[in-house]
């Protein structure tokens, strides 16, 4: 049997690589004006004809290149935005895999004619079909233009995916609105079939941007920053929210994403004056360092990776949330975050935490034990008559929430916690189905949530006894109670909510605290047993260690 396996040349690789990286004309304008940007350009033109299919011209003035430049851009992987690995890990640039210009000459006629501002003489080279055809001097301004013709004209079977005209502009028409939007400063003129279609005078900032683009509209703007990540965004009015987020623009670092999870953070921020899958109207662009941004993550480099998602789409929930206009009067859900905390309770920053409220306390208990120290917030000493114990922390705080609880539950007298920011939780399939079959327990027992789509949810309020847990865990946590096999669910969703709030959560544990959990846990010795793990008697002689 004779051989099979063959290397490809490379003007297929690259005809392979241009599906990917060149769709439609849109995508080619999109790489020629990064390529632009990426040149320091301020101003640039976009001519396109037939929509893109017969001519896509890009002139810019930026840089230029040198004539080994001209000559090495058209090669692939030829770049110089990285030289190592480590490179990719904090890109500023948009470009930087050196793709664009070897695919687009591979599947058209393009002809390249730039020069650098310190130059007399300019280049000109010519690529049909993934070969070079003439490597010249050129007269021309500073700057570079490149020239794509016949579009697909060597690859007629991608050509027959291409839509209409009509459709193929519209498309150029917002891959430039994008670029115009994520670049104030940028002069963009681009015109179609020979007829100003748009310009884009440059602005002083992104708010005078976007009255350029969504016009006379009311518009506001939001600016905030918070542990290392800045936002601007340029917001319409709640009434002019549309279905899906085609109007709502996503910026990082200055590239145009789409994002669904960071879209739906945008929406989460405006509660429940949105409808279930309504979006605003507008531009929220971030800034946050390039190392927490993988960019390397799609071939349009449309989509990146975030090194801490859920953090940021938290922390943009909150950064907005607090700057919108206030809800409107007689809005019962805002009302009752920006009002209340707890049930109708006015929130009080000199008073005890809702960890503190879980347990009534008493100063002495029928016992007499009193809290004497905690140690690295794992143990806590107490002494009472005649002798010392040492109780576990986490497991004694557990057990003390749990029968708080339980007898809340018992009493019909659970109170709730409403939240200031509703929390976004991900529902998976099988979290939906306990969520549906239980709704009126999960309800009995202080939680409240409202669907935001088919696979999320906003949950509203937790139980008060459990306030200081982040509601996302709890809320998880009962879901996953639900979901195990047994026959008292009420009491297995009890102990899981006690023993996640009881987890430590990086601060430190009050006195106060303290000493709620040894009251707490002391009257009930007989069935907490598990919470002493050292006992020593005293007596006027010596101690008697009784339990390490």
């Amino acid at each position: 049997m004779g051989s099979t396996v063959r290397l490809l040349d490379n003007t297929l690789i690259d005809q392979i690589a241009a599906g990917e990286v060149i769709e439609r004309p849109a995508n080619l304008v999109k790489e020629l004006l990064e390529n632009a940007i990426d040149a320091g350009a301020t101003a640039i033109t976009v001519a396109v004809e037939d929509g893109g299919r017969s001519l896509v011209r890009v002139s810019d003035d930026g840089t230029g290149m040198s004539p080994e430049d001209a000559t090495r851009c058209i090669e692939r992987h030829a770049t110089s935005k990285i030289a190592v690995f480590d490179d990719l890990l904090r890109v500023a640039t948009l470009g930087f895999r050196g793709e664009a210009l070897p695919s687009i000459g591979s599947v058209s006629r393009m002809t390249i004619t730039t020069r650098p501002k310190a130059d007399l003489q300019g280049t000109r080279v010519m690529v049909e079909g993934g070969k070079v055809r003439e490597i010249s001097p050129a007269g021309c301004p500073p700057g570079t233009t490149v020239e794509v013709q016949d579009l697909f004209y060597n690859v007629p079977a991608r050509k027959k995916f291409l839509r209409a005209r009509q459709t193929e502009t519209a498309r150029i028409f917002e891959v430039c609105q994008r670029v115009a939007l994520s670049r104030p400063n940028l002069r963009l003129l681009v015109t179609s079939d020979g007829r100003t279609a748009r310009q884009y005078l440059p602005a002083a900032d992104l708010a005078e941007r976007a009255y350029q683009v969504f016009g006379e509209v009311a518009l506001q703007d939001i600016h905030a920053e918070r542990e290392g990540v800045g936002l601007d965004a340029v917001l319409a009015p709640i009434e002019l929210a549309r279905p899906g987020a085609r109007h709502l623009f996503l910026f990082v670092n200055g590239r145009p994403i789409t994002d669904r999870g960071l879209a739906r953070a945008i929406a989460f921020a405006y509660g429940d004056r949105l409808a279930p899958g309504h979006y605003p109207r507008g531009v929220v662009s971030l800034r946050l360092p390039s190392e927490q941004v993988d960019v390397n993550a799609h071939p349009q480099k449309t989509e990146v990776r975030f090194r801490q998602p859920a953090q940021l789409v938290d922390l943009v929930t909150r950064m907005l949330a607090a700057r919108l206009p206030a809800p409107p009067a007689g809005d019962a859900y805002w009302e009752a975050r920006m009002g209340t905390r707890v049930d109708a309770a006015p929130a009080s920053k000199e008073g005890p935490t809702a960890a503190e409220n879980a347990v009534p306390y008493e100063a002495r208990n029928p016992n007499g034990l009193r809290f004497v120290a905690q140690v690295r917030d794992s143990a806590l000493i107490c002494e009472g008559e005649g002798q010392v114990l040492v109780l576990d922390r986490e497991r004694a705080d557990a057990l003390v929430r749990y029968d708080a609880l339980r007898e809340a539950v018992s009493g019909g007298s659970v109170r709730r916690h409403n939240l200031l920011f509703p929390d976004r939780f991900e529902l998976t399939p099988s979290a939906q189905k306990a969520l549906e079959r239980h709704e009126t327990l999960l309800r009995d027992l202080g939680f409240d949530w409202s669907a935001l789509g088919e696979d999320s949810c906003a949950v509203r309020a937790i139980p008060a006894l459990v306030a200081d847990a982040r509601a996302v865990q709890l809320f998880e946590a009962a879901l996953t109670a639900l979901e195990a096999d047994g026959d008292d669910r009420r009491d297995a969703i009890l102990r899981t909510l006690a023993n996640r709030a009881a987890k430590p959560n990086g601060d430190p544990l009050t006195d106060a605290a303290a000493e709620r959990i040894v009251a707490g846990v002391w009257p009930h010795r007989d069935s907490h047993q598990s919470c002493v793990i050292g006992c020593v008697r005293l007596s006027l002689k010596s101690p008697e260690t009784l339990d390490d």
